[in-house]
């Protein structure tokens, strides 16, 4: 025990050589000739790129020196930080992963920069590009923070400081405390987190290919990406998107993350199911964003300037929408994927009994949501419901339930059907759940966090009822009841308040556990009988 913890010190303490060694002569730079000579202080102020490589030269060199020491102290048994590192050439497969991942992690990084909570609340993000974009030519930040400082980075980082770590620690450890260390020397906490789950992914990437060219080529394409975007106008642009396109680019750039490490790591058969996946749920989303903006833009610049009344009438947008997307959909998928559309929904038959449980469970689930979201405190946090829903709810009582007739349908086609499904042949039931209900908060209600859990919970009842029934007329009809409810609770008056609204949660949330217990009892008896036939067939093929 006593010699493996010796051995743990003497990797922290190589470590930690080259860490004050940095850290002494960015300081002595700093204080002995930043400090002293004007003209050459202003033209490094006006070129942090320029700056950063210079000091980083002097570090490198020193490294060099302390790496030569080593290496004689210990009579060769320590190879130089270069050999060490393992600066191995990559095959085209491997530039390819490298180039995904960077790509990625540019649609990651300028997303979140942009998502206007995180840029209403903390402007580190934009300083930190603006900083390191600063320079007399754009072609000193391209070398300086494009290259240079990412090959001293990584040399350091990876190179130096988590393979000195691995040598005596478990991988994860070092991942781990190699992250916190180069999360700490990052200018500010927001950055700081940011690269923290950077580090994490240039370990992995580091591990698994066995050369420091892997994470120099990430780090080189999110850095030469992210100035090039801020040089041309991106950067600003797109903090004026929508949150809903900066959240899909922003997922669309993780997908490509995780997708790429999987590949790495588990090779082609493992992702592909997961590729499908993900190809399909964009061809799905894709029609209905495509579709819905397309009659947004026909809306506010062909009808509204010919009909100017209908400006409060935007629910007939909403109705095209759905009567044109479910024929839509069932031609892409007879025509392109050679399926039907209403034999994968399943428009089974129900029992009575179970249609008759299920809409008395929507109204209970109306019940509790209305009780909910009328409580001053949460009705001030999630202002979404009362906007959106009650955009809804606002509507004529004609115009009200023949819309939610076509939208019910439509909406449990698009996320039972289609969407759901699709996550099913893929990912675990709870986790098809869960997406179901982020993808349905990201469409109808824009990212809205507290609507986003009111869909989730939403999408795991539903997921319930129709896995256990396997007919989707069942969650249609729930829906409409659901709405129904809010309906008739919203105009006639709303629910009392004080202790009795807390009365009526209380039952609701007991009818509600109580509902779904007795439909899935009443699942059972089908759901066995299924699979004693399937057992039945197996035995005599």
């Amino acid at each position: 025990m006593t010699t493996k913890w010796l051995a743990i010190g003497r990797s922290l303490l190589n470590a930690a050589v080259y860490l004050v060694a940095f850290f002494a002569i960015y300081t002595l730079h700093e204080t002995l000739i930043i400090q002293s000579f004007t003209p050459y202080r202003e033209f490094m102020h006006r070129n942090i790129p320029v700056f950063l490589s210079f000091v980083m030269g002097i570090v490198f060199i020193v490294f060099l020196i302390i790496s030569r020491v080593h290496t004689a102290i210990t009579g060769g048994k320590r190879p130089g930080i270069i050999r060490n590192a393992r600066f191995t050439a990559l095959n085209a497969s491997q530039w390819l992963q490298v180039a995904i991942i960077g790509l990625g992690g540019t649609m990651l990084y300028l997303s979140l920069m942009n998502l206007h909570f995180i840029r209403n609340n903390t402007q580190d993000f934009e300083n930190y590009v603006h900083t390191f974009g600063q320079a007399d030519h754009f072609l000193y930040v391209l070398a300086g923070v494009g290259f240079l400082a990412v090959c001293f980075e990584e040399l350091l980082f990876r190179g130096i400081v988590f393979n000195a770590l691995k040598s005596n620690m478990p991988v994860w450890v070092s991942t781990l405390l190699s992250s916190v260390i180069y999360g700490y020397f990052q200018p500010n906490i927001w950055v700081s987190v940011t690269a923290f789950f950077l580090s994490i992914l240039y370990c992995l990437v580091y591990y698994r290919m066995r050369s420091l060219w892997s994470t120099i080529g990430i780090g080189a394409i999110i850095n030469c990406l992210i100035m090039i975007a801020d040089r041309v106008g991106l950067v600003d642009g797109m903090a004026k998107l929508p949150t809903f396109v900066l959240e899909v680019s922003g997922f669309t750039g993780l997908l490509l993350i995780v997708g790429t490490l999987l590949y790495m790591w588990k090779g082609g058969a493992f992702v592909k199911p997961y590729a499908v996946m993900v190809g399909n749920l964009a061809v799905y989303v894709g029609i209905y964003y495509a579709l819905l903006q397309t009659l947004v833009v026909i809306w506010e610049q062909a009808v509204l300037p010919k009909y100017p009344a209908l400006g409060n009438h935007g629910i007939i947008g909403l109705f095209a929408n759905a009567l044109l997307a479910m024929p839509l959909y069932y031609v892409v998928l007879k025509r392109f994927y050679k399926k039907d559309l209403i034999a994968i929904a399943e428009f089974k038959k129900t029992t009575l009994s179970a249609q008759a449980l299920s809409m008395l469970l929507a109204v209970c689930m109306g019940l509790w949501i209305m009780s909910l979201f009328t409580i001053p405190q949460v009705a001030k946090a999630a202002p979404g419901f009362d906007g959106i829903v009650g955009f809804f709810l606002r509507q004529e009582p004609w115009v009200f339930f023949s819309f939610f007739v076509i939208n019910s349908l439509y909406k449990e086609v698009l996320f039972r059907a289609l969407i759901f499904n699709e996550l099913r042949r893929a990912v675990p039931l709870p986790a098809a759940m869960a997406v179901t209900g982020i993808l349905y908060g990201i469409l109808f209600f824009s990212g809205d966090i507290p609507l986003m859990l009111y869909g989730t919970a939403g999408a795991v009842i539903f997921g319930l009822l129709y896995v256990w029934h396997r007919s989707i007329w069942l969650t249609i009809v729930n829906e409409y009841v659901l709405f129904a409810s809010y309906y008739i609770i919203w105009n006639s008056g709303g629910l009392p308040d004080g202790g009795v609204r807390y009365v009526i949660m209380a039952l609701s949330s007991a009818g509600v556990l109580g509902l779904m217990y007795a439909l899935w009892r009443m699942s059972r008896p089908a759901s066995v009988t299924r699979r004693q036939e399937r057992r039945k067939v197996g035995i005599g093929a």
